[in-house]
């Protein structure tokens, strides 16, 4: 059978292949889709170094300070192993976005993105760098109240972009190409910046609601039809 292609997350093949879900053995589905994690720390608890995409669907994590829980599908859409995606998936990425839950303390909010080192990883070199005050969110509220905080415009296009060559393969410009079996991840460490008393990380309000927050890493996902 010849080779059919995905444009814009739609199967471009036979028109009777749009009247059921099939399955092509060899052929992939590219569109477009992310990939989230994320960062949470419970109130009244320093801020701890943390990486994300390491525990997929299903795998125990334990924010700081709360109790374990699965991680679901809000908290991540990674499945199988963590750090790894499953074969024969890759991931083109284009952006990456750093995103605050609107009921964080303003202070919480400041010191988090201020002191909050976040690097993305490849097999473990590492690939890209930046405090968090400098990723935009490109979504969420916008403005802030003592409660209410948005870091950027909440505009699609308001994100980190990572630039490289036109792959020869695609003709895709500015991404970092994700391979099946590569490992990769954020850490997002604010730990690296004392509080101004010199007695060590930052800590949460007492009375807030502590720091939840979410990476995506924007882009093409490349996947198996099915």
């Amino acid at each position: 059978m010849a080779k059919c292609k995905v444009i814009d997350g739609v199967f471009a093949g036979r028109p009777k292949h749009y009247r059921h879900n099939p399955t092509f053995p060899g052929n992939v589905y590219l569109y477009h889709q992310g990939m989230y994690d994320k960062y949470q720390v419970k109130a009244n608890n320093a801020l701890d170094d943390q990486i994300l995409f390491s525990i997929p669907i299903g795998g125990q994590y334990t924010p700081t300070g709360g109790t374990a829980v699965k991680k679901n599908r809000y908290m991540t859409n990674l499945t199988g192993q963590g750090g790894i995606l499953p074969a024969p998936r890759r991931l083109m990425v284009k952006f990456i976005s750093l995103q605050l839950r609107e009921d964080v303390f303003y202070t919480d909010a400041i010191r988090f993105l201020n002191d909050a080192l976040v690097t993305f990883f490849l097999n473990e070199r590492e690939y890209w760098r930046s405090r968090g005050v400098k990723i935009p969110a490109a979504g969420g509220v916008y403005g802030f109240t003592s409660a209410i905080v948005s870091n950027g415009v909440p505009d699609c296009g308001n994100q980190t972009p990572f630039w490289s060559p036109v792959d020869p393969d695609t003709g895709i410009e500015g991404f970092e190409l994700i391979q099946q079996g590569m490992n990769f991840g954020v850490d997002v460490d604010p730990t690296l910046v004392q509080d101004a008393a010199g007695s060590g990380v930052y800590t949460a309000n007492t009375n807030g609601n502590g720091i939840n927050a979410e990476v995506t890493l924007d882009g093409i996902l490349t996947r198996e039809i099915q």
